[in-house]
């Protein structure tokens, strides 16, 4: 009687014991579901399917995208962008996607994978790093070999030199189409051509690309141009003349003080018998001399730094969109433990 009583009671623990292992896996499989699943919702859903730092090499931006190095072997990767001090409108750990860049004496371009129907976006990054003034650099980007997506692309008549410019295209993949606007086109093998044309004027370029699917809305944007006006070649010359210590700053400081002194010459010849309007005049000519001695006295690497950091804040900063809450993705976690310990005290008491 005892040994059988004995044998029910190990068969019975033996079997609490695979049921708690079997509860435990579903709870541990249930946890990883709605992880992915918070993760997602976190992220709205915006996903990197392909990127591409273009004649240059890997690079993870400040939202925490990939870009690849680039794969193709057409036509000339360039660094050239290097030589120039900065790139506006763009963090300084991000200035290598603006600095690299891919051209062709043709027509060149990219295979892009797709993954399944949704809302995509295509962000293009281009900078001019080699022109000082409008029409030297102008060409078509087409998508999928029928889209214009970007028509007669000045990059200096858009921003500058040395200063970052994107293009946000936006379009649908549906059942085997893509819809741009209000055109159509066939996807063959779920992968898109995307191709910058030759035009009348120079060589076509690119310096980087993202490709986006989900909620595009998301996709990371550069802030707004600053009012002064583009960077030209005179501004990069003068970036580089501060830093060599030879401020352009005090130079225009002081012959502003020239032309001062010698207007106050003037007065003192021209008023001579006026011995109080004189004094006056001179009394002026102290103060301005004061005033900018005092300002050329400032420290030229201070004016470069306030200089720098004046043209990286050009906008408000855009939101992360990989930016997720740890509290809510550690509620499935909690969620698991608290129903797996009241089990386990059940089972023990079996």
């Amino acid at each position: 009687m005892n040994l059988a009583t004995s044998s029910t009671t190990s068969i019975s623990r033996r079997n609490s014991l695979q049921l708690l292992v079997y509860v435990a896996s579903v709870l541990l499989i249930s946890c990883s579901s709605l992880y992915s699943g918070v993760r997602a919702a976190a992220n709205n859903d915006l996903q990197v399917i392909y990127a591409i730092n273009a004649g240059g090499y890997d690079h993870t931006d400040k939202y925490g995208i990939l870009y690849e190095a680039d794969p193709l072997n057409v036509g000339t990767a360039s660094d050239y962008g290097n030589h120039l001090l900065i790139i506006g409108r763009v963090p300084q750990q991000d200035e290598v996607l603006y600095r690299t860049e891919r051209y062709h004496t043709s027509t060149f371009g990219y295979d892009l994978p797709l993954e399944g129907d949704g809302n995509y976006a295509l962000l293009l990054k281009f900078c001019e790093v080699y022109f000082n003034e409008p029409n030297k650099k102008v060409f078509d980007v087409v998508l999928n070999r029928q889209h214009e997506i970007v028509s007669n692309l000045d990059i200096f008549a858009q921003v500058g030199r040395g200063t970052a410019h994107d293009e946000y295209i936006f379009f649908t993949v549906s059942r085997g189409k893509l819809h741009y606007k209000d055109e159509v086109s066939d996807i063959r093998n779920n992968v898109i051509r995307l191709e910058f044309i030759k035009g009348a004027y120079d060589n076509p370029k690119i310096n980087a690309f993202a490709l986006f699917k989900g909620d595009v809305e998301r996709i990371p944007r550069l802030p707004a141009m600053q009012s002064e006006g583009f960077n030209t070649d005179d501004q990069f010359e003068e970036k580089k003349h501060d830093i060599n210590g030879h401020s352009s700053n005090r130079k225009f400081k002081t012959n502003t003080k020239k032309v001062m002194e010698d207007d106050v010459e003037e007065d003192l010849m021209d008023a001579d018998e006026e011995v109080e309007d004189e004094d006056n005049i001179i009394d002026d000519d102290e103060d301005v001399d004061s005033q900018y001695d005092n300002e050329v006295g400032h420290d030229d690497l201070d004016d470069l730094e306030r200089e720098r950091r004046n043209t990286k804040t050009s906008g408000p900063r855009h939101p992360d969109p990989y930016a997720s809450e740890d509290s809510t993705i550690m509620m499935p976690v909690i969620v698991a433990i608290g129903c797996f310990i009241p089990l386990l005290f059940c089972l023990c008491k079996l």
